[in-house]
């Protein structure tokens, strides 16, 4: 009986023994485990602590400096030499001062001598013989043979000289002031080059055959007067026939 009682003592307290040596087992190895995980997330927050982003105050673009330079190396003369010769000239400033401005006050002289052959009329329509139908014209059309020559009505500039199908060769002249006036139906041998400035009654050029857009008037003049680009009735501002 005593015998069973002992082995029974041993056999219990093997048990015990073996059951603590397994929960400290498990204590310590749950421990270090707990300790790994701890040193692993401390690493990974000093890590992110110790990110800080780029100090990008002092980036300049490339482009910047570049651009100042060329802007700063531009030339001015050349455009504003360029931007005064496109100007148009003004009879007030010749080369020889002599020049004078035309207003409604003063008279132009006639650029030929001849009947008005075709009459201005802007606002109505007229019946025009070599296109056979009725149309409205800013112009007054004078007769003269080819060959006479044609005389500037007033001092100006000649601005332009074109050459189209219809009205031939014309010659524009600005008076300033804001007046105009234009000579077509000219021979392509000119007195005069754009740019050069006439007086009163000096030749611009001469009568040439008309284009067959109005051969049916004869040789002829045709004369327009603009007031800022407006078209004038030219015989408001002509000599009054004596």
């Amino acid at each position: 009986m005593d015998n069973n009682q002992n082995y029974n003592k041993k056999g219990f307290y093997t048990v015990l023994y073996t059951l603590a040596a397994v929960f400290i087992i498990l204590a310590f190895g749950i421990s270090i485990l707990n300790s790994g995980n701890s040193k692993g997330n401390n690493d990974q927050v000093d890590l992110e602590d110790n990110i800080s982003p780029v100090d990008k105050s002092n980036v300049k673009p490339l482009t910047t400096e570049t651009t100042t330079e060329k802007k700063a190396e531009a030339p001015t003369e050349n455009i504003t030499q360029s931007t005064a010769s496109n100007t148009p000239a003004d009879p007030s400033v010749s080369e020889n001062g002599e020049l004078t401005l035309f207003d409604d006050t003063q008279e132009m002289e006639w650029p030929v001598s001849g009947q008005i052959v075709m009459d201005y009329s802007n606002d109505t329509a007229i019946f025009d013989r070599t296109l056979e139908q009725y149309r409205t014209n800013d112009s007054i059309c004078i007769s003269a043979e080819a060959g006479t020559n044609v005389c500037a009505a007033s001092d100006g500039i000649i601005t332009s000289i074109t050459n189209d199908k219809i009205s031939g060769v014309t010659v524009s002249v600005d008076h300033g002031n804001g007046w105009t006036s234009t000579y077509s139906q000219l021979d392509e041998n000119l007195a005069v080059s754009e740019g050069e400035s006439v007086h009163k009654g000096d030749t611009i050029g001469t009568v040439a055959n008309p284009t067959k857009y109005s051969v049916a008037l004869g040789p002829h003049l045709e004369f327009s007067v603009f007031n800022n680009e407006s078209p004038t009735d030219p015989k408001l501002v002509l000599a009054q026939a004596e």
